[in-house]
């Protein structure tokens, strides 16, 4: 009996723990814009693949910096095949080569430059892929705004068509009303399933992005970014001075500077110096009388080529030319950052101007408008098509406030990416 109360026991905490653990498990955790940027940065394997990319170019910088590795010879002779047996010499040499004019310094300068390089060009892949996914993190919410004002509008339409039907049953409106309020409606639950049906897609590829399950897919939004205070010449100089792009072709130039020092240098051959050792037994003949010696011999052996025929002409040459190029290069792109900076200071200023006329009273007189008319029907002062084209007024003012809203969010995210740098209204 005991047996038996102590395992009904266990079951049934157990069952009590599943209870309490699974809809933890089941439950998809709301979160806002900035969290699901954040996942899909960590999640991407671009990103991973380029930090993995500057790891390598740092540890060939090290790489470079290292001298080479001596190198140990050993000679022997003997004189057992030309006649003189006794004749014998043996030897043995370490020789090493110095780098001069500090190659191994600038090899290794350029290398970490090319680190650099590849550091920058994460930091601009992570700004632009920021962008791709609050953009799509943004038309996200706005489909689940827009659901929400569809849904209002179905609810809308029903109520219109049940005051419809208390009309047409008391014989105050003609069947055909009472039909058009039924066609409002279907056409009102047509819209919302075709909203529903929009946020598919968008919820399948941040799902992916994120590495969560569609399921766990809940975007919440911010709260409105406060206006802009910088000045268009401020987010310009701020833009030239921290866009990763720009930041990377500045690095591409000191590593082609780099190469022309290294060019320069390289044009100086190196000094390789050795040191020797040689043990030597000779034979000396004379008058009939043979003697047999035995020398030791120490020495230093120094080798220097003579730089008569290359003089890296055609290196030197590149290096200065691949050092034009990106400092040509970087004129460019700061033309094309400025240009960007300014075009999306001018979106977000007409964005601006665009909800002002919607939050200065338009939504307001729209609700007013449709409230008035609707009590006018249920008193019989105006028909059913003006009801009818009130509240399609209504969803579409309110649709368009939406879409203003949404293109101001995405004005400011664009300036943003164009700058490399969040704006909070108040400056950084």
């Amino acid at each position: 009996m005991t047996r038996f109360t102590q395992a009904r026991g266990i079951a049934l905490a157990l069952l009590l723990s599943a209870s309490v653990c699974l809809p933890v498990f089941a439950e998809s955790v709301p979160r806002n814009i900035n969290e699901i940027v954040a996942m899909a940065l960590k999640h991407n394997a671009e990103l991973a693949a380029l930090d993995k990319e500057a790891e390598a170019k740092h540890s060939l910088a090290i790489q470079a910096g290292t001298r080479s590795n001596p190198t140990i010879e050993f000679q022997g002779s003997t004189g057992s095949l030309t006649g003189s047996p006794d004749e014998q010499a043996i030897s043995i040499g370490v020789n090493q080569e110095f780098s001069l004019n500090d190659k191994m310094q600038l090899r290794r300068e350029v290398v970490e430059r090319a680190a650099e390089i590849v550091r920058r060009q994460r930091e601009n892949r992570a700004r632009l892929l920021k962008d791709e996914i609050t953009t799509l993190a943004l038309d996200y919410s706005l489909t689940m705004k827009r659901q929400e004002l569809a849904a209002e509008v179905v609810t809308l339409n029903r109520d219109l068509v049940a005051i419809a039907g208390e009309r047409f049953t008391a014989g105050d409106i003609p069947e055909l009303d009472l039909n058009i309020t039924k066609v409002e409606l279907a056409r009102a639950e047509s819209r919302l399933l075709e909203i529903e049906r929009e946020r598919i897609p968008l919820r399948i590829k941040i799902a992916s992005l994120c590495g969560l399950k569609e399921s766990e897919v809940v975007v919440v939004d911010l709260p409105s970014p406060a206006k802009l205070s910088q000045s268009r010449e401020n987010l310009v100089t701020q833009a030239l001075s921290t866009r990763p792009d720009l930041l990377a072709l500045l690095r591409e130039r000191d590593r082609a500077a780099a190469e022309t020092r290294l060019a320069t240098a390289e044009a100086q051959p190196n000094l390789s110096a050795g040191l020797f050792v040689q043990w030597q037994r000779s034979a000396t003949e004379l008058g009939g009388m043979s003697s047999v010696g035995n020398d030791t011999q120490l020495g230093l052996r120094l080798s220097l080529p003579i730089p008569l025929f290359d003089r890296n002409s055609g290196g030197k040459a590149a290096a200065q030319a691949r050092q034009d190029a990106a400092g040509s290069y970087h004129l460019a792109l700061e033309r094309v950052v400025t240009i960007e900076v300014e075009s999306a200071y001018a979106g977000l200023s007409s964005s601006e101007k665009i909800l002002a006329l919607f939050e200065q009273g338009i939504i307001l007189q729209s609700a007013e408008n449709l409230k008035l008319t609707q009590e006018a029907y249920r008193l019989g002062e105006v028909g059913i098509l003006s009801v009818v084209d009130e509240q399609k007024k209504f969803f579409e003012v309110n649709d368009g406030y939406l879409a203003a809203q949404q293109s101001r969010r995405q004005a400011f995210t664009k300036l943003e990416t164009a700058v490399a740098s969040e704006l909070t209204g108040g400056g950084k």
